[in-house]
């Protein structure tokens, strides 16, 4: 693309102090700290850092510097679903510390030639037009742009004054103010949500008549079926014609969104099985902790939709129910955390099955009730807001691609020639100045050496036989990992295997997930990592599958390694048994 006079076009690399992933929180501790930290979540499709959901983490002693969060730091979303990959914002947080996931990058930028609030516009203009997502490694579900991979981004170097004005014409065509006018009106929906089903919202309506009561029946006896949908081939993602409803097309505000919606692939005879109509009311099965349990009412009367695995269709006896009510009720239970606390948990996922679903406890008002807190509830939808907000996004989105491409600040430009002549020599000079390298901090935290019943020695000459490949992926299990390494499930594995937070150690060996498998038994094997299996639910058969896991030794309170005593000496009884098998046959 030509550039505007005095603009130039650089790599990342060239214009940023440092780029850091951070860290994840070791399994079983989620939510256990003090110290809140920013998470793919907390970067809202519109570039803003939102603290809705914020989870709260221990932070090993010593790391807190290095993970800090400071108010002008850039945070790019480096893994998540393709569709949001790449999202980014800049921090804007003066009160408190905070820290922030491996599944984010923190960049630095040198303020001498680049704002932060210009690159974070930029890679977030990057995200929207999908070039992020076109630069991702891809996996079952996920996607990741590592380090490298972000350092060559290019992108246009305005000078700073230039920069200094195209941010601050962006930021009086912010929509802040009108989303905070939305989440007010939400928390008002919200609050009259709760007032409703508690019976407090129409007794004047019931005119305290006895025959009106309410009851509390199970999910199962007011519906006429309930029905999970179906997942995607791999690598058949968004390559067909018929629009999925997913996770993130059910908003936090119990709506459905047609915003990254993906379309598949349907089987012939499965449109009927798995299409949906308006009135199903659709809830969300599978997903993160925090937003398992959404709930959303089917409107959309145009085209034919269906859904994925991690949605569960319900069709309800209108006799009895409305699904709109329904979905209003279920969505206030997921809000008020019940869904959560009713889920099945493993690594980074929860689920609802349908037996565990059916079980739910529903109150029951008589149909004209039910219709008339409907009707109340529609009276402040927020979705007056919402649709003016989506509006305002598509013309700020109009707005930003004119700033980028430098036409917005045309007649500015000539205007202030001579200063940004200057400015635009003072950057190339600066730039001619051979860079300073990008620091890209991979420290190991390897504790100090402790006491032990097993001769030290011994582990050493084990750790001595180990190939490099198998070094680093031992090193990259206890220091980067941190956790149980689910082997069994593809895409915890091929996170594992690529993402930012550990690929690194393995980039020099081109191993493939085979002999990453190959090495973790074989130090398994060898008495220096644990195996084991761990249970998962499937959500949709409602049975209990086995999966392979290799997690780190554990050490005891006091420094000493029982475990990893008894695994070593395990795996050298072992040796002799079989040393003491192969003997007669020598001879």
């Amino acid at each position: 693309m030509k550039w505007p006079q005095g603009w130039r076009e650089v790599l990342l690399s060239d214009v940023i102090e440092s780029a850091q992933p951070g860290f994840a929180q070791r399994p079983g501790e989620e939510d256990e700290g003090s110290t809140p930290q920013i998470r793919t979540h907390n970067v809202s499709p519109d570039g803003r850092i939102t603290l809705e959901g914020i989870k709260h983490v221990t932070v090993a002693e010593g790391d807190l510097e290095r993970y800090r969060l400071i108010s002008g730091d850039v945070v790019f979303n480096n893994t998540n679903s393709e569709e949001w990959v790449g999202k980014t914002a800049v921090f804007d947080q003066d009160a408190g510390v905070f820290v922030y996931s491996n599944h984010m990058t923190r960049i630095r930028v040198r303020r001498e030639l680049l704002l932060p609030e210009f690159l974070a516009t930029y890679l977030h203009f990057l995200w929207s037009a999908g070039y992020a997502r076109n630069r991702a490694k891809r996996w079952v579900s996920q996607a990741a742009i590592d380090v490298p991979t972000l350092l060559k981004f290019k992108l246009p170097l305005p000078p700073l004054p230039e920069q200094q004005r195209i941010v601050e014409v962006l930021r009086e065509a912010d929509l802040r103010r009108f989303q905070d006018a939305a989440d007010r009106a939400e928390k008002l929906r919200q609050a009259l949500v709760a007032s409703a089903l508690s019976r407090k919202l129409t007794p004047t309506w019931r005119k305290n008549d006895e025959s009106q009561k309410w009851r509390e029946l199970l999910l199962s006896e007011v519906i006429e079926s309930v029905q999970p949908g179906f997942a995607q081939r791999p690598g058949e993602e968004d390559e067909g014609s018929t629009p999925q409803i997913r996770t993130h097309n059910v908003t936090p505000e119990g709506r459905i969104s047609l915003h990254g919606i993906k379309h598949v692939r349907v089987a012939e005879g499965d449109f009927e099985r798995y299409r949906l109509l308006p009135g199903d009311v659709i809830f969300n099965n599978t997903n993160s902790e925090e937003w398992v349990g959404k709930t959303a009412i089917f409107d959309q009367i145009d085209g034919v939709f269906v859904y994925s695995n991690h949605m569960t269709r319900i069709r309800v006896r209108q006799n009895l129910l409305l699904p709109e009510f329904l979905a209003t009720y279920l969505h206030f239970l997921w809000a008020a955390g019940y869904a959560r606390n009713r889920a099945k948990r493993w690594v980074s996922q929860a689920a609802i099955d349908v037996p565990t679903l059916m079980k739910f406890k529903v109150l029951l008002p008589p149909l004209a009730e039910q219709q008339h807190i409907v009707d109340l509830l529609r009276q402040v939808d927020g979705r007056v807001f919402a649709d003016a907000i989506d509006q305002g996004t598509r013309l700020q989105s109009a707005l930003i691609t004119e700033a980028l491409s430098g036409r917005l600040t045309a007649a500015w430009r000539e205007q202030h020639a001579q200063a940004l002549t200057e400015a635009a020599r003072e950057r190339d000079t600066r730039l001619g100045v051979p860079a300073p390298k990008v620091t890209v901090q991979f420290t190991e935290h390897a504790p100090a050496e402790r006491r032990t019943d097993l001769a030290r020695p011994r582990r050493q000459a084990l750790i001595e036989q180990l190939s490099s490949f198998q070094h680093e992926v031992w090193n990259t299990l206890r220091f980067e990992w941190r956790g149980a390494v689910l082997a069994d499930d593809p895409a915890a594995f091929e996170e594992f295997c690529t993402s930012p937070q550990t690929a690194w150690r393995l980039e020099g060996f081109a191993a493939g997930r085979e002999e990453v498998r190959r090495a973790l038994e074989q130090l398994a094997a060898m008495g220096l990592i644990r195996k084991m299996s761990l249970p998962r639910l499937d959500p949709n058969t409602g049975r209990t599958e086995y999966l392979t896991a290799f997690r780190p030794l554990r050490e005891a309170e006091d420094g000493t390694r029982a475990e990893e005593d008894t695994a070593l000496a395990d795996a050298e009884r072992l040796a002799r048994e079989l040393e003491r098998r192969r003997a007669p046959e020598a001879h």
